[in-house]
Formats: structure tokens, sequence, C-alpha cells
């Protein structure tokens, strides 16, 4: 949940840069608040457990999940909001993914098998990584088509190494090579080879030196990876698929970044550079 106090803030911001500080009407549909996104064009999203909230200047609207309208949300309550790279709203709700049409002033509903977590662009291919809370990941093309669904398959030892990525985020999949898309999830780290739709799984043990498969996220570093899992950080040589430990942690590690070119890792009381 984000404070409403927050959600006041990051809309007061904008209007202060454009010099049009004036006293608006912010009621929402719903106080319990979920996500925002502005866009470039000056619509302020607000998300909420009730419904889907967009202001503009002195213009409210909200807009509701109706059964017999294929053009409304997917769901009323909205669990995220993402922002394309060409500034298309993405919606995350129970259902699946509602796509804003903003000429239409209305959505584009995409049903999915288990509830979207995170959506990550690659913008060099134009495409959409969904990760889902048990379903894997959808591969969609710039227009949000479906162009592939991947999933744990016990009898397929080339598929992913878990359908689970309800922890997965942005820090969970690295999209830097033409070849290859590297995955982490709970259970293993995977390669993607973006030409024949296949993985290769890495799980614990002495060939990756690894002691764990809680992968918590991927970290560009030079010609080779960062595997940060939660009790270590390896370096992956993409060329000779081999495998150094770099660092061992006393304290289980919660979370990876990268911010200004710079990669950070973080337990629960310290963050350390890598």
């Amino acid at each position: 949940m984000i404070r409403l106090s927050s959600v006041l803030s990051a809309f007061i911001f904008p209007l202060t840069i454009w010099g049009q500080i004036n006293t608006l009407d912010l009621s929402l549909s719903s106080d319990y608040v979920t996500d925002i996104a502005l866009q470039e064009n000056g619509l302020f999203w607000v998300g909420t457990d009730e419904g889907l909230n967009v202001f503009y200047d002195n213009e409210k609207h909200v807009f509701f999940s109706r059964i017999e309208d294929s053009l409304s949300l997917l769901n009323s309550k909205i669990n995220k909001l993402y922002n394309t790279s060409d500034q298309q709203l993405v919606v995350l709700s129970q259902d699946g993914l509602s796509v804003y049409d903003s000429d239409a002033f209305n959505f584009r509903q995409i049903r999915m098998a288990s509830p979207p977590v995170s959506v990550v662009e690659d913008s060099d291919n134009g495409t959409f990584w969904v990760a889902t809370e048990n379903a894997g990941y959808y591969l969609m093309d710039k227009d949000f088509r479906v162009t592939g669904h991947f999933s744990f398959d016990p009898l397929n030892p080339l598929s992913i190494s878990t359908s689970n990525l309800e922890a997965n985020d942005a820090n969970s999949i690295l999209l830097s090579d033409s070849d290859f898309t590297f995955i982490a999830t709970k259970n293993g780290f995977n390669v993607f080879n973006n030409k024949q739709n296949t993985f290769k799984r890495y799980f614990k043990g002495k060939k990756t030196l690894l002691t764990s498969n809680n992968i918590i996220g991927i970290l560009s570093f030079g010609q080779s990876l960062l595997l940060v899992s939660e009790n270590e950080v390896v370096r992956y040589d993409i060329a000779n698929k081999s495998f150094q430990l770099l660092h061992s942690s006393r304290d289980k590690i919660l979370a990876v970044n990268s911010v200004g070119g710079k990669n950070f890792i973080y337990t629960k009381t310290k963050r350390f550079q890598i």
C-alpha cells in the first residue's frame, strides 16, 4: 500500500515544475492506493483496490471493470502500473494485463493463467517479458501479443526451472545479450536461447559454486554476469560458461540493485557495493 500523502506529493511535484500549482480535487475511488504512474503527457494515474483513477489538470476520471464491457479493465483491483518506453500504460491485476488505448479511451484485455507480477521491456528487440505468480513467463511483442509462454515442464529438461515467479522483478532478468536472456528464479539460474526458445538450467553445486538455488537477482558485470543468491555472489562468464565465487555473505542477501552504474547488494542491516 502507498500512503495517500506520498501520492499527493508525487502529483504536486510535476505541477510545480510546470508552474501550474492549483488546488485540485484528489479524491480517490479508494484510500487504499496500490501504485502510481506519471506519464510525459501529464496524465497522473493512481491504482487502488477499487478502480483506476486518472488526473489531468482539473479533470479526473475513474476506470472500473465491467463484466459486460470487454474494453474495460480486467479487474477493478489494481496490483501494479507499468509505463512502457513509449509511454503506454499497462495495468497489472489478478486476471492479467489491461493495456490502455489513449486514442479510444479504453483498454485491451489480456487474460493470463496466473496473476502477472512484473513487466520488463527489451527495447532492443521490441518485446516484453511478463512474469507471473505461478504460470512462468509470457513473452509479448511491442503490441502486447503473446509470442511465447514459458513454464516448468517436468518432462522437458529444456524448460524453465520453475513456474513460480512471484518474487521476480526487473532485477531478475537481464536482456543485454542478443543471443541469450538470463533469468534468476527461486529455483535456479536460467539461460534462455533466444533463437531456439530453450532454457539451460543451473542449480547449486560444485559446478556453479552456488550454495542456494534462490537467486535474488542478476547484475551486468563487463562481459560477465553477477549471480546473487541469498548466500553469495558468483561471477558467470558468458563466453566460457564458467563460474567464479566472488563473495560469501554471513547474512542472508535480500535484494540487489544497480544505481548509476554501481551494483549493490542488501542484507537486513547492511548495503554492500560489488
